[in-house]
């Protein structure tokens, strides 16, 4: 079975429930841990430890089997979720003989990042070490976090690099599309005009939300009145836009905070110090309080307990670990927890977390033997039994067809999804929808209530569509206006309760944008596939082919003398074969993968690769039906005075000449611009050979994507070599002819030879009847006289 070691990959068992050595073996999901890192074996190298008392976990956001457990003796490292571990070693050399403290660790998708001694350690995919150097860091660093869950969609899949590094005082943030860590400024104007001190803004934590293309920054700020307040900056990665909270903490004292986001459309996060946990949630902010029964009480209240840890899921709900190792449950949205049973000592060093599949694993660390060892906690069970005898849930059944690996939106693309929720006839419930950065495509939510005597069911479809227009897109393309990015949807009950067992929301992102692997091909006539004469083809083109005022990468400059040209087979494929008199229109399929998915009809241009000339297109301005005189590559070129024309004309300059201008100016140059439904095609004369054509796609509204390719063309079949040819198709009709006109001369001579020759025979065979009665005759005479 292949499996796609880019993500974690979970294999469904199913079968016949059995019973097995006093256990009941049913369907389950097993994950297939997939090695992040190769060998790291290193000659010399310098042992970790963990700076803090308590067990530390840090994930990696691709496989939750690749895991650091940082401890206060070592630091464990594990690709197959504890089933193995290994002390992690950094080479001494890069940690230059330090005593090898751990005070963070975060991995990426291609990366382990570690701060040790004060220093930023980064471990590669193949085992290698090296030291990160941090530009402009003024202090000590205090923290550093990447991305927890791993993304597929938009330019998250690349931004499972993303990275954040901090000192009290200073942000540093590194993305797939830069090598280093940039320093990033915070919004010190915007806190000031909202009337927070903006001298210095200390950095206590960072956090990354659902939303793959923001970061949470939780500060302290001091208001004009000398309050101190705790607020979480909200800043976007693409557009590196800061944006201020409607909600800030009050608090007396600096303390240790943490910040952590929920999985949530909305940024829901929780801010905690280690004896009270603050919510921020949609519907408000808060304490968090434990709940038993109808009374609340607080989360810590025992001297020596404090907040060890707090661990996310996938679907909005988390657990609140202590020190004593008791453990509290919430969900997004609710503002009180319910205790777990934890099944473990209050000296047992343990850390929880969960899993792809929103399952909750226990690790527990036994430090006499170095070893960890991992459970699977029974959460749903656990969560129930914490509720009993309270056991109503306000719905039967929650239900969506999402898929939690996101979605991809192109131009004029749209999307459905559905979910339904089934609850007592009587009571009310409804299916909540939440949408975040909603105003990127058209939204329309359509619900269907069938109501009987027992259950009520709602049917809601959601659709999603875009919504954008040929000006904004060329305003997207230019870069003054954004209509792509990700929008991310939360589905869950609008009303719940800890009694409803499963999980109880969904959030995925939709992606606005050039979905991946999406290109253009152009379409090969049936019979082209195999070509292998093409294999290191060369050809010659002299001096009277190229364009001396060509700016392309072909053969620029080389207009005074032949040039030798290897076809490109493996690239361009087989050429298209076009007879000299023809007029050519080039077919564009659009795929996504090896998968079509339509073709284009909007408008394209394409450009011979070598500025080779010889080729011309049949139809005027006017004949193709244009108002305004049309854009020509000629003149994109001079205008934009750049080196390639595939960079002078594109969709972000693009302009139809079918939009009306005054004045017109003049249509009888030709139509440069092709499409499947125009007039204008390729003609080429009497050229003959090789054209490598580049081909672009113009319309903003085609795709988000640059949609470009290249292809090539035979032209065969010039005037003299059709002159020849209607020789020797003369030569042929007369021999042919000739065939025929002996054939039925034979035919013609056997009919009248085989008529004579009956003829011959007939008289033949009449003369012989008559001696025959003669004879008779005779005879018959002799023996009447002999009577």
């Amino acid at each position: 079975m292949e499996v796609d070691n880019s993500a974690e990959q979970a294999l469904l068992v199913s079968g016949r429930p059995v019973m097995l050595d006093n256990c009941f073996v049913r369907d389950t999901q097993v994950l297939l841990h997939q090695p992040q890192f190769t060998d790291r074996t290193v000659s010399s190298s310098v042992s970790l430890k963990g700076s803090a008392t308590a067990p530390v976990l840090v994930k990696s956001p691709v496989s939750s089997g690749v895991a650091l457990l940082i401890t206060s003796t070592e630091v464990l490292f594990t690709q197959d979720s504890f089933l193995t571990t290994e002390a992690l070693i950094i080479p001494d050399d890069v940690l230059q003989s330090c005593s090898g403290e751990v005070q963070g660790a975060a991995f990426t998708a291609s990366s382990l990042y570690v701060i040790a001694c004060n220093s930023l350690c980064r471990m590669a995919q193949n085992g290698t070490w090296e030291r990160v150097i941090v530009q402009g860091v003024s202090g000590g660093l205090v923290g550093l976090k990447a991305r927890e869950r791993h993304s597929r969609v938009g330019r998250a899949q690349v931004d499972d690099e993303c990275l954040a590094v901090w000192t009290s005082t200073q942000l540093f943030v590194k993305s797939s599309s830069e090598s280093s860590l940039e320093l990033t400024s915070l919004p010190t104007t915007q806190l000031g005009a909202s009337g927070y001190s903006n001298n210095t803004v200390p950095i206590l934590d960072v956090s990354f939300p659902s939303d793959p293309e923001e970061l949470g920054v939780l500060v302290q700020v001091l208001t004009a009145e000398g309050d101190n307040k705790l607020m979480t900056l909200q800043y976007d990665l693409p557009t590196t836009i800061w944006s201020l909270p409607e909600f800030t903490v009050q608090h007396s004292s600096a303390g240790n905070f943490s910040l952590l986001h929920l999985a949530s459309a909305m940024p829901e996060a929780l801010v905690w110090e280690p004896t009270n946990v603050t919510y921020i949630f949609s519907n408000g902010t808060g304490t968090l309080q434990v709940l038993e029964g109808n009374v609340t009480s607080n989360l810590v209240e025992e001297p020596l307990e404090s907040i060890q840890e707090i661990t996310a899921g996938p679907n909005g709900d988390f657990v609140i670990h202590l020190t004593s190792n008791k453990l509290y449950y919430g969900r997004v949205d609710i503002e009180n927890v319910v205790e777990l049973s934890p099944g473990e000592l209050p000296e047992a060093e343990v850390v929880l977390f969960f899993d792809v599949l929103g399952r909750l694993q226990l690790v527990n660390y036994d430090s006499t033997a170095s070893l960890a060892t991992v459970r699977l906690f029974p959460l749903q069970a656990e969560v129930y039994s914490s509720m009993y005898p309270v056991t109503s849930c306000p719905y039967h059944r929650f239900s969506h067809g999402i898929d939690v690996d996101g979605y991809y939106i192109d131009v004029g693309e749209e999307l459905k999804i559905w979910a339904m929720i089934l609850y007592p006839s009587g009571s009310y419930n409804n299916v909540e929808v939440l949408v975040r950065n909603g105003h990127l495509l058209q939204q329309n939510f359509s619900s269907e209530i069938l109501p009987s005597s027992l259950y009520t069911t709602e049917n809601m479809t959601l659709h999603f569509s875009s919504n954008v227009t040929f000006e904004m897109l060329q305003a997207e393309n230019s870069g003054s206006y954004g209509t792509t990015g990700i929008v991310t949807v939360e589905v869950r009950p609008k009303q719940t309760l800890y009694s409803c067992r499963g999980s109880v929301n969904m959030v995925t992102s939709i992606s606005v944008g050039c979905p991946p692997n999406r290109h253009i091909r152009v379409r090969r006539p049936f019979g082209t596939e195999e070509c292998s004469s093409y294999q290191n083809y060369i050809y010659t083109l002299s001096p009277d082919m190229y364009d001396p005022t060509y700016k392309g990468e072909g053969c620029q400059g080389c207009a005074g003398n032949s040039t030798e040209v290897t076809y490109d087979l493996d690239n361009l494929g087989c050429p298209i074969d076009v007879f000299y008199s023809d007029h050519f229109r080039p077919t564009v399929d659009l795929y996504d993968g090896d998968k079509f998915v339509r073709e284009v009809t909007e408008d394209f241009f394409v450009w011979e690769a070598h500025g080779r000339t010889g080729y011309g297109y049949n139809a005027t301005m006017q004949q193709a039906g244009c108002a305004c005189e049309a854009q020509t590559l000629a003149a994109m070129l001079t205008a934009g005075n750049v080196s390639s024309p595939g960079d002078a004309w594109g969709p972000q300059n693009y302009q139809p000449c079918s939009t009306p201008c005054d004045p017109p100016g003049s249509l009888s140059g030709q139509h440069e611009v092709l499409s499947s439904s125009g007039v204008s095609a390729l003609k080429f004369g009497s050229s003959k050979g090789i054209f490598v054509f580049h081909l672009k796609v113009l319309d903003p509204e085609c795709s988000y994507c640059v949609l470009q390719t290249q292809f090539a063309v035979r032209v065969y079949g010039s005037p003299r070599e059709s002159l020849d040819l209607y020789v020797y198709l003369a030569v042929l009709a007369f021999i042919v002819g000739t065939v025929i006109v002996l054939a039925l001369t034979y035919y013609m001579y056997y009919k009248l030879m085989a008529g004579e020759h009956e003829k011959v025979l007939q008289e033949w065979t009449n003369k012989e009847s008559d001696e025959q009665e003669g004879k008779e005759s005779e005879e018959e005479e002799v023996k009447k006289e002999e009577e």
